[in-house]
């Protein structure tokens, strides 16, 4: 009986202790599938007010926002602490709008839009070859107007996959959910170079759509390695006399890397190795004709060298001479 007793107090603490730690949702909090039918129907709604095109916008999307609270019977007041409740379980928020996405894009078909412009176009890519998506941190994330929350910010460093001259692109999907104005909001991408050199670029981010902040090095960073890159975006807070809440998501977060195109050295190191030159070849020529008489001085043909032979001198003063040195000859004896 004590086994039994003892073995009940056990179940009864585990089933105690499993249903204190989970979180609870608080009062006035909507539900998540309640919530995702207000989302799909803000969006909607939104839309509706900037077609419509009636001059005062803000005006327009405050009367059209509250006429989906006034469809699903929720207050402002609610909607905006359900919104706070979700940023803050940021896995629920996203899982929330992952659906909320997907009707708003079913919606969007079905009236004839195009929704390819809010996909993203580098989702195919990995962290290998040539183009790479090399972000590591969490693809989906959100900013509010408030001073520990309104930035977001990332770091990443290089690696030996690096090359010198690879070019980048920062890409994300903003998506305002806002009753008011959208808020000025500001991107910033840093890239810090071995030699020191730091290149900053600045984009301003309103609306909603795919931003590409795109950066491609110049002489001479693109024979220098890339040390690191930082970025950020910033939301300024909410002034005092504001009461308006407002949510920036930032989706499909990507660093997009791609290598310098590889120059065609195949045929400049032919060339320059080879040893067999073109004008060292012979030109081809066309035979020449020749006449009777090229032919025959053409042809072998032996030379003959004519020979005069000079006849000995008879006149009558070499014989006197050569009498008379015979008579000098006689007397020396």
């Amino acid at each position: 009986m004590r086994i039994n007793a003892f073995s009940f107090l056990c179940l009864f603490l585990a089933f105690f202790i499993l249903t204190g730690c989970k979180p609870k949702r608080p009062k006035g909090i909507l539900s998540e599938g309640k919530m995702e039918k207000v989302m799909v129907d803000y969006h909607l709604a939104q839309g509706m007010a900037e077609a419509a095109n009636e001059g005062d916008l803000e005006a327009t999307r405050y009367k059209y926002i509250q006429a989906v609270f006034k469809k699903h019977h929720i207050t402002e007041a609610e909607f905006d602490s359900s919104l706070v409740y979700y940023f803050e379980n940021s896995e629920k928020f996203f899982e929330i709008y992952k659906n909320v996405s997907l009707k708003v894009q079913a919606q969007a078909e079905k009236f004839g839009v195009d929704a390819r412009a809010t996909q993203n176009q580098y989702s195919h890519l990995t962290d290998q070859g040539d183009t790479a998506n090399i972000w590591t941190d969490h693809p989906n994330t959100c900013i509010i107007p408030d001073r520990l929350q309104n930035i977001y910010q990332f770091t990443l460093m290089a690696d030996s996959t690096y090359q010198p001259g690879d070019a980048f692109i920062w890409h994300f999907h903003t998506q305002f959910i806002t009753q008011g104005s959208d808020r000025e909001t500001y991107a910033v991408f840093t890239l810090q170079y071995d030699n020191d050199s730091v290149v900053c670029i600045t984009q301003n981010v309103r609306g909603n759509n795919n931003f590409d902040i795109k950066y491609t090095p110049s002489s001479p960073l693109d024979t220098v390695m890339l040390r690191k890159m930082n970025g950020f975006v910033y939301m300024p807070t909410m002034q005092p006399n504001e009461n308006s809440l407002m949510v920036l998501l930032l989706r499909d977060l990507s660093m997009i890397r791609m290598h310098p195109e590889k120059k065609d050295t195949i045929a400049a190191d032919s060339i320059q190795n080879d040893t067999l030159r073109l004008d060292t070849l012979p030109s081809p020529s066309v035979e020449k004709r020749l006449s009777p008489l090229e032919l025959r001085d053409k042809q072998p043909h032996s030379k003959k060298i004519n020979v005069t032979k000079e006849k000995p001198q008879t006149n009558r003063s070499t014989r006197r001479n050569q009498g008379n040195r015979r008579v000098r000859r006689r007397y020396q004896l």
